[in-house]
């Protein structure tokens, strides 16, 4: 350990003092004499640090009640800190308490003082990673920390498995038409209200239409369902919606918003692309078009390289069914979460604690609060402060992906992707890649040394063609380089440069033209490289999480902190769930190829017995047909969340969905073919006693709501008849103007849904960011709501809506040009306009064509002031609140 000099008298020397001094006295005289070499030592606590601990901090910092309660006598209580929280950060002393009290000549306050030496040795050891002997990178000295969790907790309501009792007793049974209308009528009349009378069908068309696609309905689709006679009429309707593609694209997106689904890392101004994410957005589509029952979908999501044995297939070099790749796919989910790493991270110090920890637990949170509705994430630092979370039960559930996701072995972000072929076809494609890379790279050199080839001769040719009394000067001055020319070189250089030295734009444009034979060269090395690179394969890549081989341990960060880690924790989940869905995970063998810890939780959570899997999604259902969920808080369902405004029917909805099978598109239908859906959202408030229920959380009518920001512009497509139902596919660029605002790339492809769009973190469309669509940091779990100025004149005046009104006015012409208002109210609204309406809309038109007219001169023809008339009509009705509102 020690490094003495071989010189026998210092030995000796050395030998004699060590026998008369105590060890803290050694240990310094061996650095004062230069004996020690500490720069290639790895220092431990008990050999180099609690010596001088022993003689200058531990008459305060040591017995039954150390100052500051920080026992600095040994390494376990140096790691566990005192009343100010850990002592030492791994490998990071400048942040660490310890070292910062010593620096300061804080500690000792009085008494002798450390020497610089001694303070060079303790903040080195604690860069060195603060070990002590035999120790590894977690602290196994440090236990846990958790507390028990009383009855009284595990009895919360959020806690206890969903049970469906009878159906209430009601008076008005006339108004039921299916289960969920006792629950609600049984809350009304004990508050002596009645519920609201049904909407006509033009409301109920419209309002299914938007609640299941997004979509307006068209004029011909209204007036057939407006006369169509049979009892089930509405029934079929909604049938007829749940069938359609457009349903997968409009409830995925309610879905990606609490995955925190993005196109972009997110990451400091960066905000780099993403160019394989949106195969995970596809499969959301896909899933809820197929009606996925939502156990599997979550099964797929969490740990779907794990359910299908993905690795297994791949090394038995098996052909990778659909359904295998689907399911990797899937994992795409826990993907979301921002991720900044790159292949240089490996060599930057900490860069698990800043890099790749927040990442870990960005997916923490979104699998908490999407699937559980719980803020799991609260408890990364500290006991949870109003749910019976400990501490522990964080690391526990971070444990479950840790597999996947490791500090110590990170895989940069593009990197961490799998491929759909097997593996003899995946060696056979990179062997041919890597030949073809060799063999462009080759090629590439050559045109390169051509190039160069033939600017020197162009050079030397050009230079030829000058005076002779002052080519060698300007050879002189050209060739020298610009800090060094004197005052005469700089005249010449800046004379002739541009003939002689031109940039390489023009460079490139004058050696084909003056040298036949450079361009025949050229040309035929380009050819060598357009073969080849004709020969390289290309395959489908996926952006997936998956297991790495060998085990990994789990510390229990202090505090949160990864520089100050404790003892391993082992894979689990909520404790204060134990006694009614305990989490079951065998160890694997060693040889094992996935740990299987996402498929244990995953079961877990997808157990029929689980108190919140299905009372969270069917209150996120609830919420997108009523504008609120019957707990009103959908992240939250613990005690800082709102409480259940009709508990016994969030119940019996969580067991009829795990009992139908886990399908969503059934919740839909029990949801929309109520009567308390299906009521008015306008009501005579003289004959309501509103003051019993002003929030109107009892449903006493349905809620007047704003479509979301990509309703309303898929809305203003549809209507303006350039919306392409073209479905799936890489994400749609954008364009941002001078002007700061961002748009769709110019081409076809900005006519499709809005789903299909570059979600980037730090760039939103600006009419979608206009009506509150999230920008994604984590994950969103509720939208906010906002009415500002701005919303109004985005509408009034963005380029997108311009173009809208436009192609809208065109369409109105093309189907009646005698009497356009009428066909536009009907487009835009399902409605035909009453008689004021039509009046004020044909004396507008009169007044802004009479405008255009007159602005136009007498070049125009009066059909264009006419189009530019009815483009400013229909502007306007695409921007009143009947278009954007749903009753």
């Amino acid at each position: 350990m020690w490094k003495i000099e071989p010189r026998k008298a210092r030995s000796i020397r050395m030998k004699n003092l060590r026998a008369s001094l105590p060890r803290l006295s050694w240990l310094v005289i061996l650095l004062i004499t230069g004996s020690l070499s500490v720069a290639d030592e790895k220092l431990t606590f008990e050999n180099h640090v609690l010596p001088i601990l022993h003689a200058k901090c531990l008459s305060c910092h040591t017995g039954e009640q150390p100052k500051a309660s920080l026992d600095l006598s040994t390494r376990r209580g140096v790691m566990q800190g005192g009343k100010s929280g850990p002592a030492v950060r791994r490998a990071a002393a400048e942040s660490s308490l310890l070292w910062e009290r010593i620096a300061a000549g804080e500690m000792p306050p009085k008494g002798e003082r450390l020497t610089a030496e001694e303070k060079g040795i303790i903040r080195k050891w604690i860069n060195d990673g603060a070990i002590g002997e035999g120790s590894d990178n977690i602290d196994s000295a440090v236990g846990p920390t958790g507390e028990e969790i009383g009855d009284e907790s595990r009895q919360f309501w959020s806690f206890r498995p969903p049970q469906r009792n009878g159906l209430p007793m009601v008076n008005s049974v006339d108004l039921v038409r299916n289960p969920i209308d006792y629950f609600i009528l049984d809350k009304l009349e004990a508050a002596q209200l009645a519920p609201s009378p049904e909407a006509d069908r033009r409301t109920l068309i419209r309002r299914a239409y938007f609640d299941l696609l997004g979509l307006p309905p068209e004029p011909e689709a209204v007036d057939a369902f407006c006369v169509d006679e049979r009892p089930d009429a509405y029934e079929r309707l909604i049938d007829e919606l749940l069938a359609s593609p457009a349903y997968g694209e409009r409830w995925a997106r309610h879905w990606l918003d609490v995955a925190g689904y993005a196109d972009s890392a997110g990451i400091l101004s960066e905000d780099r692309f993403l160019p394989l994410a949106y195969r995970y957005r596809d499969y959301v589509i896909q899933a809820f078009n197929n009606d996925k029952p939502y156990d599997r979908f979550l099964l797929e999501q969490i740990a779907g390289d794990e359910l299908v044995d993905y690795r297994h297939h791949y090394e038995n070099d098996d052909a990778l069914s659909d359904e295998i790749i689907e399911a990797i796919t899937a994992t795409g989910y826990l993907r979301t979460a921002p991720d900044s790493s790159r292949p240089d991270f490996s060599t930057i110090k900490n860069a698990d604690s800043q890099y790749f920890y927040p990442t870990i637990n960005d997916t923490i949170q979104i699998v908490a609060t999407s699937v559980m509705g719980i803020t799991l994430q609260c408890a990364r630092c500290h006991n949870h402060m109003f749910d019976p979370i400990p501490q522990e039960d964080f690391y526990r559930v971070q444990a479950i992906f840790m597999g996947a996701y490791r500090p110590s072995q990170w895989i940069p972000q593009m990197e961490r992707r799998l491929t759909t072929l097997s593996k003899s076809q995946f060696e056979s494609a990179s062997q041919r890649n890597k030949e073809v890379d060799e063999q462009v790279k080759k090629l590439k050199g050559e045109l390169s040394t051509l190039r160069e080839r033939f600017k020197t001769k162009r050079f030397d040719d050009q230079l030829a063609k000058l005076a002779e009394n002052i080519r060698e000067a300007v050879r002189v001055a050209l060739t020298t380089p610009a800090d060094k020319r004197d005052e005469a070189q700089n005249k010449l250089a800046k004379q002739h440069a541009p003939l002689l030295q031109p940039d390489d734009k023009k460079l490139d444009e004058l050696l084909p033209a003056e040298y036949p034979e450079y361009m025949t060269s050229r040309d035929a090395i380009n050819g060598q490289i357009a073969d080849e690179q004709s020969r390289r394969y290309f395959y489908d890549e996926i952006r997936a999480l998956y297991d790495l081989p060998g085990e990994v341990p789990t510390p229990f960060l202090r505090r949160g902190d990864a520089l100050t880690p404790g003892h391993a924790v082992a894979p689990g989940a909520l404790s204060v769930t134990e006694g009614v869905v305990p989490f079951t995970w065998k160890r694997p063998a060693a040889e094992a190829e996935t740990s299987g810890r996402r498929l244990a939780f995953a079961r877990w959570l997808t157990d029929h017995r689980h108190p919140l899997t299905a009372r969270v999604m069917v209150n996120r259902i609830w919420r997108h047909h009523f504008g609120q969920g019957i707990v009103a808080t959908p992240g939250d369902f613990g005690r800082a969340g709102s409480p259940p405004s009709h508990p016994e029917l969030l119940d019996w909805l969580a067991v009829e969905f795990v009992e139908s099978g886990w399908s969503i598109k059934q919740i839909h239908r029990l949801i929309m073919n109520s009567a308390t859906y299906r009521q008015s959202s306008v009501t005579d408030s003289a004959a309501m006693p509103q003051a019993a229920d002003v929030e109107n959380r009892l449903l006493w009518r349905q809620r007047l709501r704003r479509l979301e920001a990509e309703a309303v512009r898929d809305a203003v497509l549809s209507v303006a008849g350039t919306l392409r139902q073209q479905m799936y596919g890489p994400a749609i660029g954008l364009h941002v103007w001078p002007d700061g605002e961002v748009t769709v790339h110019d081409d076809l492809d900005r006519y499709r849904r809005s789903i299909y769009l570059q979600n980037l973190r730090l760039r939103p469309v600006t009419m979608l960011n206009a009506f509150d669509q999230p920008v994604i940091e984590i994950n969103c779990t509720e939208r906010s709501r906002s009415t500002v100025s701005t919303q109004a004149l985005t509408l009034l005046n963005s380029k997108m809506m311009t173009a809208a009104a436009d192609a809208f006015a065109g369409r109105v012409l093309a189907a009646d040009a005698e009497a356009p208002p009428a066909n536009a109210v009907r487009l835009a609204f399902g409605r035909a306009p009453a008689s004021n309406e039509l009046q004020a809309l044909n004396g507008f038109l009169e007044s802004q064509q009479r405008l255009h007219a007159e602005s136009l001169g007498d070049s125009a023809s009066p059909e264009e002031a006419r189009h530019r008339a009815v483009a400013d009509m229909c502007h306007m009705l695409l921007s009143a609140n009947e278009f954007i509102y749903i009753d």
